[in-house]
């Protein structure tokens, strides 16, 4: 039962430990649940998900 990452270019799992949640969607960090505003990485090093 992995529940994958809420921002739309995100291939990370979500740890169900540390979930952050934004309008009923889970996200693997706070900067994919506010959708990069300002361009924050995702914390996962093989994910670049905020270059979308």
């Amino acid at each position: 039962n992995e529940l994958r990452c809420g921002c739309p270019d995100c291939h990370c799992k979500v740890d169900p430990e540390r979930v952050f949640n934004h309008d009923g969607e889970a996200y693997c960090s706070q900067a994919c649940a506010e959708q990069h505003p300002n361009g924050e990485p995702c914390p996962h090093p093989d994910c670049h998900c905020e270059r979308s």
